[in-house]
Order: structure tokens, then sequence, then C-alpha cells
């Protein structure tokens, strides 16, 4: 493993540093014209009249549509539930849903012939709570609902038809009533989590254009070019090698990139126009396109007085705005490990994702996971103050090991959730049950310390796809359609493929993804694509090497399996000077220095759960890590300042040990910002606060005053060298442990309600003030 385990420079660190990468916004074409749409200002109203004529008689107009131009298409579009309209048809269900999409020879133009379009609404009883969206008399935003055959298992989600519930997810074990018949004691509480903006600065941008032949081309800041190729061919009925999706480096995703957004509407623009069209979202479009789920957690634990629990029954309720996407899928995913990396023997959890009359929602670093991981962690905590019994400890007692059981049926493996806790412990100085003694009476700023962990799945089953050519100059192309969105993946998946084939780091590239030459991948999300893609780069290139040595044994004179790949040459195990070059072994092979080796591997990852019992296999890894924090409370203004974190996370094997660090530390204030200070937030389904300015993302004067990575290496026996995902994998402990830590600092104050603002933390003061 030459450069396994090794950091290597960063692929196209340089040019980003110095702004020469060109991103999707900055992709030009000849006649290319501009996209703006007319949004609606209702969140939920009849569409009673569109009309487009006077705006088409503007100059420098070239094409308008609606949904009068969806007839002889498939007009509804989404991942799991074909439940969002390319343009909006005979109704619109939240603030800014799309009537009409303008393509002008300027942006200019275009926004001016908005406001030359006229429209008729009827509006309508709409409902934005969680709560008030699954009443019986609550206003229903889908009557009827059709779910895709796209790319999806739509067998293993529970749908509901006839309310606002979209789906239900149910997992459990043990007798739940048994277990808190048994129970010394029982605490039962709920926490809250509002909508957050993913934050990538690169808006979501696409351009199309149609091909003379009818072949739909389009570049795409997208997460997923497989899965936007399947939605659009679908769409326009047309066969998958009709539509290309070519994506460029994409300047940030972290999730909300993942599914189709814009590029249905502008593909049938393009198409009407006859001409390129780039569309580039302004971020107060990004804030109506995309955003993470608010959630609503109810949290029952059963314990005996010596600290066993034994009891855990959850109710978690995702907000998922007007359209699906994959609020089923986060439903699920978040169910089964809401009660998290812990054995218990009574459990019963189940999830509900819930349409309401908001901007559309999609995966979020750690989908689903953070909602469900900010309660349970909060409440370990609780439990060990009333029990007046180290946190740490009380989590080390229950946490999950290698081969248990979890509640899905299977045995956990690769489990490294034990070393994540107590080095995070120990790096952030943890002192046991001092940590939840009385704060000093009298001092205005006092310091805590909190700790969490998590456990999360991985998208399963999946499939992605590699194919690697070998040039006769020993230089090599990772062909995949895995997309490079800040994470290293050029760097990291060339590593394997250079090791495998003995070449120089330098020797590898990795394409970007265009699915007219690079093979399907299910996404570049879930933080799958270093196991998935990896081992099918990893068995393409061995493909490519086993022709290689054949080709040698017989120059050598030589068995293959005693030879070896190093260097750029094939030489005998031992006797490193009797050797052949890859470029004698091309002239050996095609009588000379010229032609290709190809290597092609499809990876699939097995696993599925039953519905109706929730068993089966949930993941093809777990992801599992901790997190530490420090922080300072003033008691007199509420403020809260990080002074120091860590973040330990099992990687299995690190491939690029650096680039995991900078995703912990990414995750890292992702999880911050969450915790202190983000929130979407809505007046009547009006956005009030789109943009950064009034969005409060964390800045470089937040960042912790200390921050450690720690990264723990327990192989998985099918990953490559060992090796797991770890891009979102620190996210969901780190809101919980900033929590625990202020709790701590506070003697015991708590805030349930996410994000911890310093009013929120006054009125947890007094209220503990008030307390018997």
């Amino acid at each position: 493993m030459a450069v396994i385990g090794t950091d290597v420079t960063m692929v196209g660190g340089r040019a980003k540093v110095t702004g020469a990468v060109n991103y999707t916004p900055d992709l030009e074409f000849p006649r290319m014209l501009h996209a703006k749409a007319l949004r609606s200002p209702y969140p939920h109203a009849n569409l009673l009249r569109v009309d487009t004529g006077k705006a088409l008689k503007l100059t420098g107009v070239i094409a308008i549509v609606t949904r009068d131009d969806l007839a002889g298409l498939n007009p509804y579009f989404g991942p799991v539930v074909d439940d969002q309209p390319v343009v909006a048809t005979e109704r619109v269900r939240h603030v800014g849903e799309v009537v009409a999409l303008v393509a002008a020879e300027s942006r200019e133009i275009a926004e001016e012939a908005l406001g030359l379009i006229e429209v008729d609404y009827q509006e309508l009883p709409a409902v934005f709570d969680i709560f008030a969206a699954v009443k019986p008399d609550a206003p229903v935003l889908h009557a009827q609902r059709h779910e895709t055959t796209a790319g999806v298992h739509r067998e293993e989600f529970n749908f509901q038809v006839g309310g606002n519930i979209c789906s239900v997810y149910r997992c459990e074990d043990g007798d739940i009533k048994k277990g808190f018949a048994e129970a010394d004691e029982i605490f039962e509480n709920t926490y809250t989590l509002p909508p957050v903006q993913h934050g990538h600065i690169e808006p979501h941008a696409a351009t199309a254009y149609w091909e003379p032949s009818g072949k739909l081309v389009l570049y795409s800041a997208s997460q997923n070019p497989s899965g936007v190729q399947e939605q659009l061919a679908q769409i326009f009925k047309l066969p998958e090698n009709q539509v290309r999706v070519i994506v460029p480096l994409v300047g940030g995703g972290y999730g909300g990139k993942t599914h189709a957004r814009l590029e249905p509407a502008l593909a049938l623009l393009a198409r009407k126009a006859r001409r390129p069209v780039q569309w580039v979202l302004t971020r107060d479009e990004v804030f109506l396109t995309g955003r993470r789920y608010g959630a609503l957690v109810k949290i029952k634990t059963g314990f005996k007085r010596d600290g066993t629990i034994v009891a855990r029954q959850v109710e978690a309720f995702y907000e998922i705005g007007a359209y699906a996407l994959n609020g089923p899928v986060n439903a699920k995913t978040g169910c089964y490990v809401s009660s998290g990396p812990y054995n218990i023997p009574n459990r019963s959890l189940t999830t509900y994702s819930v349409y309401a009359n908001l901007p559309p929602t999609g995966p979020y670093r750690g989908v689903g996971v953070s909602h469900v991981c900010w309660a349970y962690e909060s409440e370990m905590d609780d439990i060990a103050r009333r029990l007046n019994i180290d946190p740490l400890e009380l989590r080390l007692r229950h946490l999950v090991r290698e081969g248990d059981l979890f509640v899905t049926g299977e045995n956990l493996v690769s489990v490294g959730i034990t070393d994540c806790l107590r080095n995070t412990a120990q790096a952030i100085g943890w002192q046991g049950k001092q940590e939840q003694a009385a704060p000093a009476s009298g001092k205005t700023l006092v310091r805590g310390k909190g700790l969490a962990v998590t456990i999360k799945s991985t998208t399963t089953p999946t499939t992605s796809s590699a194919n690697v050519r070998l040039n006769a100059d020993g230089s090599a192309v990772l062909l995949t359609s895995s997309v490079e969105m800040g994470q290293g993946l050029l760097t990291s998946a060339a590593q394997i493929v250079a090791d495998e084939l003995g070449l120089g780091f330098d020797k590898v590239t990795v394409s970007s993804p265009d699915t007219e030459i690079t093979p399907y991948d299910k996404s570049t999300s879930s933080s799958r694509t270093t196991f998935h893609m990896g081992q099918a780069a990893q068995k393409a290139a061995r493909e490519i090497k086993n022709q290689l040595l054949e080709v040698a044994a017989k120059k050598l004179e030589a068995r293959a399996e005693d030879l070896e790949l190093r260097d750029g040459a094939v030489a005998v195990r031992g006797v490193p000077d009797k050797k052949i070059s890859i470029a004698d072994i091309f002239k050996a092979r095609f009588g000379s220095t010229v032609g290709s080796m190809f290597g092609g591997h499809c990876f699939k990852s097995d696993g599925g759960l039953d519905p109706k019992t929730g068993k089966g296999k949930a993941a093809a890894f777990w992801f599992f890590s901790a997190c530490g924090a420090e922080v300072e409370v003033d008691v007199e203004t509420g403020k809260v300042r990080v002074l120091n974190t860590v973040t330990a996370v099992d990687a299995g094997k690190a491939i690029h040990p650096r680039q995991c660090g900078m995703q912990n530390e990414g995750s890292l204030l992702s999880g911050m910002g969450s915790a202190l200070f983000e929130e979407m937030v809505y007046d009547n389904g009006q956005p009030i606060n789109s943009n950064f300015l009034e969005y409060m993302l964390p800045s470089l004067e937040d960042h912790p005053g200390g921050f450690r990575s720690i990264i723990v290496e327990t192989p998985h026996p099918d990953g490559p060298y060992g090796a797991k995902g770890v891009g979102e994998a620190a996210l969901p402990p780190v809101a919980p442990a900033i929590g625990n830590a202020i709790a701590n600092a506070l003697g015991g104050a708590r805030v349930r309600d996410l994000p911890i603002k310093p009013d929120k933390i006054i009125a947890a003061l007094n209220a503990l003030k008030e307390k018997p």
C-alpha cells in the first residue's frame, strides 16, 4: 500500500484556491440564453390562469414554459414519489413554486418579462406545523400520489394515502410494555429541530440544450448525474442514451444537490427555445429550493436505578415540505437508529414523513440521524445526572460492540465506537462525574464539557460501476460518475487505482461525470463513495492487473502468483532485477507500445429491510463517531462560546488521513451551526431570512479555539483496504455534545429546542431556579 494511508497532494487544490476552476455557473455556450422563474407568492392556491402573452412580446424574450407545455410528457417526478410537477399544474403548494420559466437574451430581460406574466390564483387553506398537518381536518396537499419506479426500492416504504402523512416506518424488538413496567424510573421528553440550509457556496445551476438529433445535453452542478439522467429520460419519454448529463466540479452540495431540482423545467425550456439555456439560482431562490427537514422527536426511556436502560420508545416526525423527494428515505434511516448506538432490550421506534406547505426539503449531511441523535444523546446525559453516574460510563456500559445484534436484526461489523468515545473523552480532558457537578456560584462565565456518540447507516443496497483504462506509457484514468464536490474524490480514488496497479500517484487521473462515457453510480451521497466506488475502482484496476501479470508471466517465464506490480513494472517477487515494464508488456501484447487495457467492475452492496418488521440488513457498513465539546456560557446574557472540540470517526481505513480530518472539521462546523445559530424562519409559509446576512452561519470568529480530529481504524471486511465512509459521520453528535456541555456548565439547565440561542438559555436557567 504505497500511497494508501498517505497525505498525497490533493488533486485540484491549487486550482481551487487560485480561482482557476470553472464551475457550472461559469460555463458559456454560443447563443446561450438565460432563465428566470416566476414563482408563487402563495403557500397554497389553485392556479386559475397563466397568461404569458405580454411577456412574449418583450424584445429579447425567446421562450416561456408553463403547464401548457407539459402535454405529451410525464409531468411529475421525484426520487421516491412522483408528486413534484415540472412546473406548477393545477395548484401551487409552497411559496416559491415555479409557475413559469422565461428564456431571454439576458438575465435582465428575463427578469423584466416575469413582471408581464399574468397569473390568477385562488388561495387555499395552508398548513405549516407538523402536528397541525397530521390532524384529520388539516388541508391535504396531495389527494393522489404516484410512487415512482425509478431507482428506488419502493417496497421498503410504508406509504400512507389520504392525509399529509407521506410514509411511516417502524422498528422494534423486545417487549416495550414489559420494559417500561420493569423500569424504576421513566424519562419522557420532546426535542425539536428547525429546518436549516445546506449552505453550499455554489448555488444550484445548470445549462441545457438539445442536439439536432433529439438528444438532451445537460451540464449540472448535481451530486447525482445517473439519477438526473434517469428522471429526465422518464419525463421526456426518451431512452437514457438520449440524455447526456455532464457534471463539472461542484462547489459544495452537502446533500442539497442529490436530486433533480431545476433540471426538468430547464430542459423543457431549452427544448422550446431551441438554444442553450442557463439557469443559475439566486441565493433566495436556493432557500426556496431545498433545505434540511425540520423535526419533532418524542423520546421515552425506562431505566433501573443502577443505570441499566431497559426500554426506549421514540416517535419522530419529519416535516418534508410540499413534495416528498427522499422524505420517506429520511424517515426510514432515522427510525432504526433512533434509540442510539446502544444495547437496549426493549425498543419501539416509529418515524413519520409529513407534508406541509413549505419549500421542498432533501438530504442533508447525516440524513435523518442528527434529529434523533439530538434527542437520545441529550437524554443520556439527563439520565446520568439523575442517577449520579458518569455520562461517559453510562454510555460505555450500553454501547454496541463487534458482532452485537442490532434492532434491525443484523450483526454489527467494524464497530469502533468504544474507541471513538474513549479517545474523545481523553482528548477533551473528561473528568468523570465531576463534569456534572454544580457550578461555582457568583460567576458570570461558567464552563462545561459534553460528550455524544452516534450510529448511522449508508444507503443500502446500492450500485457503483467503474472503468479503468491503462495506457501504454503506464498512465491510467478512472472513469466514474462519482462527483468531486470538495470532499477529495479525485485524490482518494486515484490513490486506490494507483496502489492496485503499482503506479505512482501522479500517473492516475479521475474523470468528471459524463453519462455518455462514465458508468452508473447511485449518487455521491450518504458518504458511500469511498466504500462503493472505491470497491468498483479497485476491482476494475485489478482486472487490468491480471492482464498485465498474464502477459508478464509468459515473458518472464514465471508463475503469475510469483509476480508483483511496482513502480510501473512487473517483477518477480524477491528478484527485483527480473522485471518487465508496462510499455514492454504492451509491446508484447499489441506489437508496439500502443493500445489500451481496460478493466471494469460493477459493485453492488446487498441488503434491504422488510418494511413490515423493520428487519434485515440496513447498511452495507455503519458509521460510528463521537464528539466532545467544551463551552463557556455567560449566565447573564446567555451567550455561548465553544472553546474546544474533538471529533472521532471510525474510518475503517483512512485512504487519505488529512482529507478525513478536513471532513471531520467541516462536519463539526455544520453541526455547530445547527446547534447554536442556524434556523430557516417562516411567517405563514413566507421565508423571512433567506440570505446569508440574516441566516446565521457560523463565521471564522465562531470557530472553536481548539479542534482535534481523531481517526479510529476498524477495518471493514468489504471496504477497499478496509475503508468505510467518513464525510458526514462526525456531524450528528456535535449538537448534543454542545448541548450537554451547556447543560453541565449550567448545573443541568437543559435546552431541548435547537438552535440553543441566548434567550433559550436564560429561560432554561430561570426554569431551573423555579424548580422545586
